[in-house]
């Protein structure tokens, strides 16, 4: 499902009206409408009160055009408007005097002091509709609306945003000042914005519903982020041939473990496994090699170093050896972190002919220099957690949560490389813009073992010749919804990594019930 940023979201309004020939108030009008019909179908009935709150541009007009149509239908209707009536132009003015007509009470709110007097109003309203800010919001929240939107949130009435909950960048997500609403129900306009589908903005919008205001298909571009669905996952998992063997399916080459870090290796080289890879071969310190080979039957194991020795640049013949004939290697979950392995690790980046996939104590260990990202001859992927990304990208945790698509999306282009940013909502980000947010996930996931599951299933899916993109995207949806199934049989409080290669086969069901019957042996793009 194609997401937008608000300026895309304003160029596209701009292309109905000025191109097109669509008068603005018409799109007014539909917002509107639409957002009234949302509210009555999932709250029927014409006994409930209602506080229309509407700021002073556009985003106020389609709050009158809420009014007036829940006023139609029965319900009784206040409107608090912050700022007086002279303020208000264009559509939004037009649509004012409509309210108005119908004799719908109009309170004008031009101090904090006034808000006090709607004390009572507030908890006597069934429902609030927030028309307060709407997309173009780009600044911190101060004065009166700031006032307005705590009293609002301190109100028992179910709450309704038009558009965008007001507080919240539509881009980022980010709560823009003290707070933001925290509604029950968004109604937006054409599609869904970033922010709203990011952490942390899905958690104020509760339910969210897109209301078509007839924008052109001409005017649509090309989607640079979207979120994704079951629908888009089906279409883009690897296909398994009727005559296909372990050949066909990819070998993948995991460089993981070390002393008291064993399960990182066995979680990461299962996960492979169970996502379809037809080999796997994991490469550890000899001195957990007896270990690994006693807990896993399915893959093949080499020695990372020679006995008694630590990683260094020596082993580098030895590993580019191992790499000829494989399809992606993985380098990091549980790796020692001397400096002879980010010797290593970086020598990797930059001669390995197949993708790379560093996650964990590859990207600490890559941290230290990023500079070998642009020398690598074969696509580089990243997993990083917040607090991995804010090592790589030289920011703090908080400023990777407050803009978590943007930081991936642009780490990715500068460096040139593939990003999977974990976390509440993980952002995929490819070198060429496009970015991706998956819906799927709990906070049971939040454990350790979790994040090396994740780059085994997606160093599967590349050894299965599916674009790196595809591949992160794919196997971020498919892990959460491991967890998903997880939670739903045992609940979040005692999910375990090793439970989601447990419930991967009934995730995958579930987008898949049975293989096609025809293999193409392309991999599909966005």
């Amino acid at each position: 499902m194609r997401l937008v940023s608000a300026k895309e979201m304003r160029a596209l309004d701009a292309h109905a009206i000025n191109t097109i020939g669509i008068p603005g108030i018409a799109l007014m009008e539909l917002a509107g409408a639409g957002t009234a019909r949302a509210i009555l179908q999932r709250w029927p009935g014409d006994d409930g009160s209602f506080l229309v709150v509407s700021g002073k541009g556009n985003n106020g007009g389609d709050g009158y055009v809420v009014a007036r149509h829940l006023h139609n239908a029965g319900c009784d209707v206040n409107i608090i408007l912050l700022g007086n009536e002279e303020s208000i132009t264009g559509a939004s003015s037009i649509n004012l005097q409509a309210a108005k007509a119908l004799k719908i009470p109009t309170v004008e709110i031009n101090s904090t002091a006034d808000i006090l007097y709607l004390e009572e109003m507030f908890q006597d309203a069934d429902f609030i509709v927030d028309a307060i800010f709407g997309t173009g919001l780009d600044r911190e929240v101060t004065g009166v609306p700031r006032e307005m939107i705590a009293a609002i949130n301190a109100s028992p009435a179910i709450k309704i945003s038009v558009d965008m909950p007001s507080g919240l960048c539509a881009d980022t997500g980010a709560v823009l000042g003290e707070e933001a609403i925290q509604a029950d129900l968004t109604v937006t306009f054409g599609y869904g914005k970033i922010g709203q589908f990011t952490s942390p903005g899905f958690a104020f919008c509760g339910e969210i519903e897109i209301v078509d205001i007839s924008l052109p298909p001409v005017s649509h571009g090309n989607p640079t982020c979207f979120l994704l669905t079951d629908g888009w996952i089906r279409d883009h998992l690897p296909l398994r041939p009727p005559g296909g063997h372990k050949g066909t399916f990819g070998h993948v080459l995991i460089v993981a473990g070390s002393k008291g870090k064993v399960g990182a290796a066995i979680m990461c080289s299962e996960a492979a496994i169970s996502m379809g890879s037809g080999l796997v071969t994991l490469v550890s310190p000899p001195e957990i090699l007896d270990i690994l080979m006693n807990r896993i039957t399915e893959a093949m194991c080499a020695p990372l170093a020679a006995p008694g020795e630590s990683p260094s640049l020596a082993d580098l013949d030895t590993l580019l050896a191992l790499v000829n004939g494989k399809d992606v290697l993985v380098v990091g979950p549980g790796i020692p972190t001397g400096e002879g392995m980010f010797e290593l690790l970086t020598a990797l980046i930059e001669h390995s002919p197949v993708p790379v996939i560093i996650d964990a104590d590859g990207l600490n260990l890559l941290a230290r220099d990023l500079s070998v990202l642009k020398r690598a001859k074969a696509p580089v992927i990243l997993t990083p957690h917040p607090g991995e990304m804010a090592r790589l990208a030289g920011i703090t945790t908080e400023e990777v949560q407050r803009r978590r698509s943007l930081t991936a999306v642009e780490f990715a282009r500068e460096h040139n490389v593939f990003v999977v940013l974990k976390g509440a909502r993980t952002v995929v980000a490819s070198p060429d813009g496009r970015t991706a947010i998956n819906p799927t996930g709990n906070s049971g996931m939040g454990t350790g073992g979790s994040g090396d599951v994740l780059t085994g299933m997606i160093a599967a899916l590349v050894a299965q010749k599916s674009c790196p993109f595809d591949a992160m995207a794919t196997g971020v949806f498919l892990h959460g919804r491991a967890g998903d199934l997880v939670a739903q049989e045992r609940g979040e409080l005692s999910l375990r990594a090793s439970d989601l290669v447990d419930f991967l086969p009934t995730a995958l069901f579930s987008i898949r019930p049975r293989e096609v019957e025809h293999f193409s042996g392309v991999s599909r793009g966005v």
